[in-house]
């Protein structure tokens, strides 16, 4: 931020200080990097966010059923998340400090995986309600539903391009799960994988280039990217062992993801220019499900380094590591606030 002041003396130069003043307060509020996660430290699956520091730790939810999955909206105001709370399992939103939670989906099937349109318009999710799983869309107050797989196999997983020019999922339309890529605007879908190994969870890169995604079709399991305009495939991972849950950095260039070179997991970073691979956590525990934090400055990330599965977070580098969970969590995907 660049702030200009015109100042003289006496109380103009007071004045100018405290605008100066309230004005970087704003300014260090507003770059404050928080993070969404799930623990039953209360007994039952609730969502909790805390500051990228440890700081600010609070539970957002308070039932006694099962709320999980929770996922920021591009603009950081709102979570979106699954809970049971009505019988069977749901999409909720609710507001950034736990208040408004309101049902979306509101059917009597399994809806599961919500997934944010690039501008907070909507989301994707998966359900069953035609009685197979299925990807269908609905604006943030539930309206508009459409299913945008529309076909009898198995298909799941969503995710949605930055760029809104394509979405991809899941399927075993083709007798194995393999990712579909579709334009939004439906006039092309194309399975890029078609391959006899499995493909899962595909995530795109945030300039919208590429799709990364693990599979086993050399072997081992391995993190792949797949450059939509020309149709590269890279293996990013490269090696013999078991690799898995890859995540972009902001700048699309770097891949962090999970890796077992010594039988443990592992934090890796790779750098799709460079063609390195760095291994950030060097430990011997467990650590896993790394997330780029919106700036690109931090990674945070699972590990089971004291005695239970913690949150932690530590530098782009693997410097500077601190858990900030607070306790124990669950061993599912957190989530960075952006956009604030």
């Amino acid at each position: 931020m660049t702030t200009t002041c015109s100042r003289s003396t006496g109380s103009g130069l007071l004045s100018g200080a405290l605008v100066l003043a309230f004005l970087l307060a704003g300014a260090a509020t507003a770059s404050t990097q928080q993070i969404a996660f799930v623990s039953e430290r209360d007994g039952n699956a609730e969502i909790y966010v805390v500051n990228a520091d440890g700081s600010g730790l609070k539970r957002l939810t308070r039932n006694d059923a099962e709320d999980s999955r929770p996922v920021w909206s591009p603009d950081g105001r709102q979570l979106a998340f699954v809970s049971d709370r009505d019988g069977d399992q749901d999409i909720y939103l609710m507001a950034a400090d736990g208040s408004r939670q309101t049902n979306i989906t509101r059917s009597d099937a399994f809806d599961d995986y919500p997934c944010w349109a690039p501008d907070g318009s909507g989301l994707m999710f998966v359900s069953d309600r035609d009685d197979n799983s299925e990807v269908y869309a609905c604006a943030t107050d539930g309206s508009g539903l459409r299913n945008l797989s529309n076909h009898p196999s198995w298909e799941g997983m969503p995710a949605w391009s930055p760029r809104r020019d394509y979405y991809a999922f899941v399927t075993d339309r083709d007798n194995n799960q393999e990712i579909m890529l579709v334009a939004t605007d439906g006039s092309r879908a194309l399975n890029f994988t078609m391959h006899e190994a499995w493909e899962s969870d595909p995530t795109f890169s945030p300039d919208g280039a590429f799709v990364a995604f693990p599979t086993p079709r050399d072997g081992n399991i391995g993190v792949y990217a797949y450059r939509i305009e020309g149709g590269l495939m890279v293996n990013v991972s490269a090696n013999a062992v078991w690799n898995e849950e890859p995540d972009w950095a902001p700048d699309s260039e770097r891949i962090a993801y999970a890796s077992s070179p010594a039988g443990n997991r592992e934090v890796f970073v790779a750098d799709l220019d460079a063609g390195t691979r760095t291994n950030l956590t060097n430990s011997l525990d467990n650590e896993w499900a790394p997330k780029w934090s919106p700036d690109g400055s931090k990674i945070a990330f699972l590990a089971d380094r004291d005695g239970h599965v913690g949150l932690y977070v530590m530098n782009a580098d693997g410097t500077n590591v601190v858990e900030v969970g607070g306790g124990e969590v669950m061993d599912v995907p957190v989530s960075w606030r952006a956009g604030r």
